[in-house]
């Protein structure tokens, strides 16, 4: 990794967004920040200031924890789908920034801010998640990395509102008691938790998800 604090630049659309507010009468400006919300409460110092959203339907996360990023993105498309069933595309930028600010992060430059908007630009149907990286990294595990999350990113896309709920919740490690017990539309079994889990692939995510944090913390400089 070049000289520098490593950082991750989430930049991010909603899918669909004109549809939802069209049929649902959807507010997405309030599912965004209720996201980041959800995010915050569960990784109180990975983001840097508040997210920022623009162009209606666009947003964009500093986030200090790059290791963590993966995991954040998750979170946030989570809770997206168990609110209200929609999803959001995910373009991340790993790398040193230049000038970050404290209340409007979008205004931040760098190597990081760079890759992400590119990252973004980059995405096309079915796809809803890139990671970027500079070019120095090596390829090998670059690649991997992406081949990773675009298998992560469609089993994200299959998931239910149900199934979201629940791995919102295991994403930050709650245990299925707790995940049942706070579920938001009143407590449920733990059963019924576990087998939302089952179907929305958390097994297999928990461990993928594990070597991706790795394999960033080996890249970025940031393992032992």
């Amino acid at each position: 990794m070049a000289a520098g604090k490593p950082y991750a630049v989430l930049t991010g659309d909603i899918v669909a967004s004109s549809r939802f507010i069209r049929e649902q009468g959807g507010r997405i400006r309030e599912l965004i920040l209720e996201g980041e919300l959800r995010v915050k409460e569960h990784f109180p110092s990975a983001v840097h200031g508040s997210i920022d959203i623009f162009r209606g339907d666009g947003w964009q996360m500093v986030v200090e924890e790059p290791v963590s990023s993966l995991r954040i993105v998750l979170l946030f498309r989570a809770s997206l789908l168990a609110f209200a069933g929609i999803d959001s595309r995910v373009a991340v930028g790993y790398g040193p920034v230049d000038y970050l600010s404290e209340d409007d992060v979008s205004t931040g430059t760098g190597e990081a801010f760079t890759l992400s908007g590119t990252g973004l630009g980059e995405i096309t149907k079915p796809v809803r998640l890139n990671l970027n990286f500079p070019p120095e990294f090596p390829e090998v595990e670059t690649r991997a990395l992406n081949t990773i999350a675009s298998l992560i990113d469609l089993q994200v896309q299959r998931w239910t509102r149900k199934q979201a709920g629940a791995m919102a919740g295991a994403l930050v490690g709650l245990t299925q008691r707790q995940i049942a017990d706070s579920w938001a539309e009143g407590p449920i079994s733990q059963q019924a938790v576990s087998q939302h889990l089952d179907n929305a692939g958390w097994s297999q995510l928990k461990k993928s998800l594990l070597f991706v944090e790795y394999l960033l913390a080996s890249l970025l400089g940031l393992s032992g």
